[in-house]
């Protein structure tokens, strides 16, 4: 049979008040090359190398695969639920989005598994699933839809519950979420800084509030309105721009997880004098990102110097919107 190769964009997460509804795919991809191989017990044989390596350092790659890899897991996930029995594959992966960072590093690995598996059942068993059940299966490994959404389909995605997982008429369950796209029409450019932190999202998940008062509901909800409303403007009115900083406010998660990467409002101080429109903490971090005007000179400016100054490398770079999603070559 001849190689697959499947390619995930990362993606960022929450853009301030929007904890966990929404996520923007971005031009870093991971890409797993997938080898039928001989061996009869259908296991799956992963080896990693560096893609970029001003991203991500050959150093910081795994040396070997954990029993819970979510690639693996995922791979015989589908193929366990479909009733059939796995084939093996050699699969190396090029790693383009460094893990911890709040990019979807996870998520990239979880649908390149499901979607391997699927390929599988539709070459070798003549079946397959549709795309918004492969998303649906991913829920499974990762309970918030936000990065998943924006590396599976590409482009900026509302992911909005529906209170529980409707009956079809067929007996099975249909969605958990709908997906409804969004586009960014806003003259902004997406940059910031990965810093040389790792944190793993379900530790920093167990910081944010379990509820939340009236007041700040009405507050959150009224962040995530002023900022779909920003990004659809193509030109800014002197109060669209007043308003950005204001509509990056968060009271869900950006204060609870900012002792872990030092100085980070300081940072986001700094980028606002700089003249970048709103900040943000990318997912679970450690990513830092703004948006900025589209005239910006990124060169001219030294985005992580705060960080520099605490010993802490950082890659400054700008992010581009990926609208492809998920592929599949070969």
């Amino acid at each position: 049979m001849p190689s697959l190769r499947i390619s995930v964009p990362a993606s960022t997460a929450n853009l301030g008040p929007g904890f966990d509804i929404w996520g923007i795919a971005l031009d870093l991809r991971n890409e797993f090359i997938c080898d039928r191989a001989e061996r009869k017990d259908g296991s799956i044989k992963l080896s990693f190398l560096s893609g970029d390596h001003s991203v991500v350092a050959p150093a910081s790659l795994p040396r070997r695969v954990e029993s819970d890899n979510l690639f693996v897991r995922a791979y015989n996930y589908l193929l366990k639920r479909a009733g059939q029995s796995p084939v093996a594959w050699d699969v190396r992966i090029i790693v383009n989005v460094p893990f911890s960072r709040g990019l979807g590093s996870s998520s990239t690995a979880i649908l390149a598994g499901l979607t391997l598996a699927n390929e599988t059942l539709r070459r070798d068993f003549q079946m397959a699933y549709r795309i918004d059940q492969i998303l649906d299966f991913a829920l499974e490994f990762e309970p918030h839809p936000d990065n998943l959404t924006a590396a599976l389909y590409g482009g900026w995605n509302l992911c909005m519950p529906l209170g529980g997982p409707p009956g079809n008429v067929d007996g099975t369950t249909g969605p958990a979420f709908q997906r409804l796209p969004l586009v960014v029409k806003a003259p902004v450019r997406l940059a910031g800084i990965i810093p040389d932190l790792k944190l793993e999202t379900r530790d920093s998940r167990q910081l944010i509030p379990v509820s939340i008062s009236r007041a700040d509901l009405v507050f959150q909800t009224s962040r995530v309105a002023a900022l779909v409303y920003l990004l659809q403007q193509e030109t800014f009115s002197p109060g669209d721009i007043t308003a950005w900083r204001r509509a990056m406010d968060d009271r869900m998660h950006t204060s609870q997880r900012a002792h872990l990467i030092p100085g980070m409002f300081d940072i986001f101080d700094d980028w606002y004098r700089e003249g970048a429109y709103g900040c943000f903490l990318s997912g679970a971090g450690s990513t830092l990102m703004a948006f900025w005007p589209e005239a910006t000179d990124f060169a001219s400016l030294d985005l992580g110097r705060r960080l520099r100054e605490k010993k802490i490398a950082a890659i400054q770079r700008e992010f581009r919107v990926d609208h492809n999603g998920l592929m599949i070559l070969g």
